[in-house]
This record gives C-alpha cells, structure tokens and sequence, in this order.
C-alpha cells in the first residue's frame, strides 16, 4: 500500500490554533497527528507539541498500538497546563490504522462510495484495518461540522482539488460569521487532513472463462485469414504437387492447420492465466499463514496485536479461497484458524452462567442492581426498601445489616472489611458494623454535595463520587478519612487545580488509584489527586453501553461490563487490552464484582446473582 496526504489549517492566533502534522517517510510507520489549542502563544506552543510528539513516537520500540498509547500520554503531559486542548494521534502499521483523541474532534472513513463516521471514545485506542481506494478524514470538530451536507461532496474531490477548496473554506470560515460578512471574528479552530490509501501497483484481472473463450475467438479468426493467404502462397521448388491446386482443398488444409494452431494458443493462453491465478493465490495463503504464526506468537505477549493479526489472517484466506475454493491447504489453515481464533485473540464466546443465589432466599422480593465485594464478603443493597445484606462468598451465607430505618433512602453501598457504608440524601453517610450490625453516622447530609454518582470504602476511608451540579462540567470526589472515634469533615480529594467532567460518570473504584467510569466508555484514572495515565486501546470495537467496573487491590485486571456488547471486558490497570467474554448475562446484568483468586465473576440481574468462570 501506498499513502498520500493532503492538509489545511485556518487562520491561528496568539491565542487559539488548530494545526495538523503528518510523518510519512517511513511507509511502514506513519504517524499523523491534529491539535486544537487555546492558551497563551498558542501557534508557537501547538507546532512545538506537535514536532516533540512525531520524535516522541519514532523513538518508541514497542508494538505500533502501545506506541500511540504511550504518545498520547507525552501529548497530555506536555499540554497539561493548556486551559483548553483537542488532540488526535493516528498511526499506520502496514495495514491497520490506529486512532486515539480527547475532545473535539471527528473521523470518518470513506470507502467505494459510502461514508462512515469512526467512534473514538476520549482516551480509548480504536484500530482497524485499510484497504486500497479508502480515504481518512481526520477534523476538528469546527471544521467537520461547517462542511454540513457537503462532506460527502467534499470528500470525493481528487487531493489537490480538495486542498484547495477547503484552504478556502477554512479561511473565510475564520474570517466571517454567517450573515455578519464584513464584521472580522477571532480564528476558529479549523484544521484537518485526508489520507489516501493507494495501491503499490494496478495488478492484472484474471479474465473470466467468458473472456478467455472470446480473446480465444478473436485470435483464432485472425489466425484463419492469415493462414489461407499463407498456404495459397506457400511453394516449394521441385515439389509441385504437395499442395493441393483447387480452392476447396486449400481451404480444408489451412482449416486443419488452424485448429492445430489454435489449440496450441489456446493451451499457452490457459497456462499463462492457471499460473497467474496460481502466484495470486499463493501470495493470500502466504501472507494468511504468515498473519497466523504472528498472531500465535503474540497471543500471551501482546493479546491486542494477537487479534488484529488473525483479522488479516482471515481476510487474507478468504482472498485466496476465492480463487481455489476446494484447495486443501486453504480449507486447512481456515479450519486451524476457527479452532484457535478465540485463544490467540484472548476472545472467549458463549460464555455459560450458572445461578449463584436466588435473593428471594435472603427475602421475599429482593433485588439488587449493585454488589461490592471485599474480604470474601459480597454486599448488596435493595434500593426499594433499602434493605442491606451481606453474604459470605464462600459458604452463601446471608445477614441483613439494616433497613430503612437505620439508612434513610439509601441507594448506595461500599463493603471495605467489616465496614459496610450505605448512602443517602436524607441520612448521609451511615457505617454498618457488619459483625454486630451496629449503625452510625459517618457524614451527615452535606449541602455541599452535588448529585453523588457513587460511594466506594477503601484503606478505612470513605470516598463520594459527586458529578456536581447539573449545570456545571465539573465535579469533585469527597474524602473522609478515619480517625478515633469516627471519620474527618469532607476533604477534596482531586488536587488543586485538577480539573475533572463528571457529567456522565457512573461507577468509582480504588486499587491506590482511583478509577471513575463514564457513560460513553472513557476511563479516568486518577493517582494521589492527579490526573494518571489511562487509555483503553486494543479493542477490536470500542466500549459500548457500560454499566459498571471492577478492579480492587487483590486484582491484577480491571473489568468493564461491556453492556452494549454483551461482553467482559479485561484490561490492563492502565487499559491495555488483555481479553474478553461474551455471553447474554454481560448484556442484561447491572453489575459485577470479580475475586480472581477464585476465577469467579458474579453478576447481579433483578432478584438473582449470576456467576461466571475466568479462563
């Protein structure tokens, strides 16, 4: 494959720039980048990021997807004291392209004659593979949105026609508001570029049977002509009679000479085309089987590499069954393939479940939507009664805590040790003895507190995950720490100056450093009150519907119930790819806790738990 990119940037400022770079020398290695920057000298800041990150990545020895996930974490570093920034990075490695992006930004692939827009979650790495005749279209979101209706039109222009139109649109857009043409606005961030995917070289169709009988017609007419001119001609000196004199019998000779000959072309002709169909195919099955070894190769070192390599396998398998469909070499490496694609990917389908515990056991109409689980204990939460039970894992023997009485409206609930810690608006922060059941009051109702999204014990202490206020794009976690006789007033736990959107924010757990997961898939990870380094990457399509996570200090792994993909997800505790399950329960479940010392998954589903084994 070849590649080719065409760029435009908007009118910059001292204060706002939208810029893209692209590294293209090494065609095994390319990398693009587009920033959208507001802070001070913010032309001068943006070209330095951006120059400082394509050496960042071409220093880089890892596999091209931990390569863009480390340099996305340099781009957030560098830019840190930025107020505002929208960034992509994308990276190609032979065939399969790698995106990862915060903010305001779009992608969309055009491929034959439809567009698609690319999902990128914030922080999470997206791949997949190219083929010849795509077209890339990486934007600021500004500029993506001006083009409206004519982005498919756009998009279909050649490169340098491309480049020249939107140059154009770019700059007026900066220029001028729509329906205020002559009053000047401050530069908007308009950036973007189209990368197009070309062939090394046009190869050669292989012709039809149809076509090879015509070309077979046309050659074999001409041939006719030329040999009866040929034998009318023909004379051999001292042999007078060898060559019959009349018409007729000339023309039955030149007939048979001509089939003699025909079939002789006919034969090279077929030869030449058997072998050319023959090299295609045995470039497809080389390329599958060497696409196979990689992938069994990278199965434990690199799960994420594991599975793009079996893709290409496949497609590459196909490739080559299409022009031998019964080889047996082919059918094969297909059948190996299907035997071991879940392995080598770490992929893991139609997971079975088993009935853990039937609630109703605990009490009549019992339902849970959350667990925690802490030292073998799990704790559930009824929100329609605020009932509160603990069950030992182990031996499934349940206790009910408290009720609404001690609780209020509690709708929340954290298990740390033999400390169980119940939320409400009304009553606050109770603590749960869970040996004597005794309750007190940790925090009385706060009027401070914003809408808290979840409440997570960790290390003795108590932390709220408060989305703020509705109006607001910010949020806080609240921290109360133990002390003799009870717990701390509220402490900020992010650090001063950490700015955190906790709008969409559905789930918060601690292993030291404290996960918060939101709606749309993105993972924050935050170390001692600072922002840390967490970006999903390796997945084969990204994070959809989540309902909840799991990760604790006894676990090496955090999980992501995968809802909208009905799947576990497994990933490293910075989000590197290390497997997954599918099955139905991941789809309809509310919850899940994981003890990985047991290989055990438990998964809440209305008035039943579930349970699931890790491979």
């Amino acid at each position: 494959m070849k590649f080719s990119v065409a760029k435009v940037v908007g009118l910059n400022s001292d204060l706002q720039a939208a810029q893209v770079i692209s590294y293209l020398d090494d065609p095994g290695n390319i990398f693009l980048a587009l920033l959208d920057l507001t802070s001070d000298d913010a032309f001068t800041t943006g070209r330095q990021s951006l120059s400082d990150l394509v050496d960042f990545y071409l220093e880089q020895q890892t596999a091209p997807g931990e390569h863009l996930k480390s340099t996305f974490g340099k781009a957030k570093e560098i830019l840190k004291e930025a107020p505002e920034y929208s960034i992509l990075l994308a990276a190609i490695s032979g065939r399969v392209l790698y995106i990862i992006s915060q903010g305001e930004v779009k992608c969309f692939l055009r491929r034959v004659d439809k567009i698609s827009a690319l999902e990128v979650p914030d922080g999470q790495l997206i791949s997949g593979f190219l083929q010849e005749g795509d077209r890339v279209f990486l934007a600021t979101a500004d500029l993506a949105n001006s083009l409206g209706d004519d982005l498919k039109s756009t998009l279909e222009l050649p490169s340098g026609q491309w480049e020249e139109e939107m140059g154009a649109r770019v700059t007026i857009g900066s220029l001028k508001d729509e329906g205020q043409e002559d009053e000047p606005l401050a530069p908007r961030g308009r950036a973007g570029l189209i990368l197009d995917v070309e062939a090394d070289f046009q190869e050669e169709p292989i012709r039809s049977a149809g076509g090879i009988e015509a070309v077979k017609a046309a050659r074999s007419s001409e041939l006719k002509k030329k040999l009866i001119a040929l034998v009318s001609n023909i004379r051999v000196p001292g042999a007078p009679g060898i060559f019959p004199s009349s018409g007729r019998l000339r023309l039955v000779l030149a007939l048979v000479l001509i089939s003699i000959l025909a079939l002789g072309a006919g034969l090279k002709y077929k030869n030449s085309s058997d072998k050319e169909r023959q090299s295609q195919f045995n470039q497809f099955l080389q390329a599958a089987k060497d696409d196979y070894s990689a992938a069994a190769g990278l199965q434990t070192l690199n799960p994420a590499d594991a599975t793009l390599k079996i893709a290409s396998a496949k497609e590459n398998l196909e490739k080559a069954l299409k022009l031998m469909p019964k080889n047996s070499q082919a059918l094969d490496l297909k059948k190996q393939i299907e035997e071991n694609v879940g392995s080598m990917g770490q992929k893991f389908e139609n997971i079975q479940f088993s009935e853990y515990l039937d609630l109703d056991l605990v009490k009549k109409g019992f339902r849970a939507t959350t667990l925690s689980l802490s030292a073998g204990k799990l704790l559930l939460l009824n929100p329609d009664d605020s009932t509160l039970v603990v069950i030992d894992v182990a031996k499934k023997s349940q206790k009910i805590l408290a009720g609404k009485e001690k609780l209020g409206e509690g709708k929340l609930a954290s298990v740390n040790g033999d400390s169980s810690f119940s939320f409400s608006k009304d009553k606050g922060i109770i603590r749960v003895d869970a040996g004597s059941s005794q309750a007190s009051a940790s925090a009385k109702p706060d009027k401070d507190w914003g809408e808290i999204a979840d409440i997570t014990g960790f290390g003795g202490n108590i932390y709220l995950l408060d989305k703020g206020a509705p109006s607001k794009s910010s949020g806080q976690i609240w921290k109360y720490l133990a002390v003799s006789g009870g717990y701390s007033g509220k402490r900020k736990y992010l650090a001063e100056g950490v700015k955190a959107d906790f709008n969409n924010a559905l789930r918060m757990q601690i292993e030291s450093s404290v996960y918060v997961l939101k709606s749309g898939g993105e993972i924050l990870r935050f170390t001692r009150g600072e922002a840390d380094n967490f970006s999903i990457g390796g997945l084969d399509k990204g994070i959809k519907d989540p309902k909840s996570m799991f990760v604790s200090s006894d676990t090496d792994n955090l999980y992501v119930l995968d809802s909208g993909n009905s799947r576990l997800v497994v990933l490293t505790k910075t989000g590197g790819y290390v497997s997954q399950y599918s099955g139905d329960k991941f789809g309809s479940a509310t919850d899940l806790v994981v003890d990985e010392k047991g290989k055990k998954v438990y998964l809440p589903e209305g008035s039943k738990i579930w349970q699931t084994d890790l491979k």
